[in-house]
């Protein structure tokens, strides 16, 4: 991970026009805008693909958790796929449960998943600035690469998993989008922008991996040059004092998007710090109309 020079002018002139915390499309039926299912049931820890562990190098198997809305009558849902934070370094799906379950409520076969992680990286310390002996620089940059790529390839594999699964699921394989926050909102937007790079995760590799949307809480592309018209669309959601994510980053990523001919939406809080899933849960009540408005449009629901 390195640090961004912004492109002000593009950012200025593209965000200077839109409206932050946009007022949401007509929202269409009431399934997919509220949480219209009392109840939810989960299936635990269903291994989607086996991958090398990023330390040890030995097979690991790579975990999702299943959640559905009980007393669906639908034979295909749309999926989100959701993508936990923490650093590159740690974290659990188990931390996304609650959001899973609320947007399962919504009519959505919500998946939360783990993926490979390297405790010892120090993505956060090369971001910062904070490593400048040229020899370590170069080695903590091709390991928080790794870590950054295997998580993209992992939520690829697992979206595959969706697709050659869509009968079990009752799921939808044209309508899957992709959602997360912190490390995992950087995983959603590179799986939502760097669809030519799928990865070889899994056994499913004849299914497609792509996306018709993305939800990213702190989150933003760290390789802008991957962003073009192909791209799927993303809704950002950011604090302008994030200590984790910079938001000048968060910017550049909407504004180039919207320069490459991709829908782009945002909600930005000025004044704010919170990060990521304390963001999101901070103001729900405003982002969620934000999310719904934005999935039932790019899913076509």
């Amino acid at each position: 991970m390195r640090r961004l020079t912004p492109l002000l002018l593009v950012v200025t002139a593209l965000l200077a026009t839109a409206c932050t915390n946009r007022a949401p499309a007509p929202l269409g039926t009431e399934r997919y805008a509220e949480e219209v299912f009392a109840s939810t049931r989960t299936t635990y820890d269903v291994v989607y693909a086996s991958a090398p562990d990023l330390v040890s190098g030995q097979p690991v198997d790579l975990v999702l958790d299943w959640t559905e809305p009980v007393l669906d009558t639908l034979a295909e849902r749309p999926v989100i796929v959701w993508i936990h934070g923490g650093g590159f370094k740690g974290g659990d799906k188990s931390s996304l449960s609650p959001l899973a379950a609320a947007w399962a409520k919504r009519g959505y076969v919500t998946l939360s998943i783990n993926y490979r992680v390297d405790p010892g990286n120090r993505c956060q310390e090369l971001q910062d600035g904070e490593i400048t002996d040229p020899t370590e620089l170069e080695q903590e940059t091709a390991r928080c690469t790794a870590a950054i790529i295997a998580a993209q390839h992992d939520a690829q594999a697992a979206i595959r998993w969706v697709r050659a699964n869509a009968l079990l699921l009752r799921a939808d394989p044209t309508r899957v989008a992709v959602g997360g926050t912190s490390a995992g909102a950087v995983t959603a937007v590179n799986v939502a922008q760097r669809s030519d790079d799928p990865g070889t995760v899994g056994t499913d590799l004849a299914f497609d991996s792509s996306v018709a949307a993305a939800l990213a809480a702190s989150g933003c592309q760290y390789l802008p040059e991957d962003i073009d018209s192909s791209d799927a669309p993303v809704h950002h959601l950011a604090s302008e004092f994030d200590a984790a994510v910079p938001f000048e980053c968060t910017m550049q990523t909407e504004a180039l998007a919207l320069a490459a001919g991709v829908d782009a939406g945002s909600a930005y809080y000025y004044g704010e710090g919170t990060h990521a899933l304390g963001l999101y849960n901070k103001y729900r009540s405003e982002v969620d109309p934000l999310w719904s408005a934005f999935l039932i449009q790019h899913l076509g629901l």
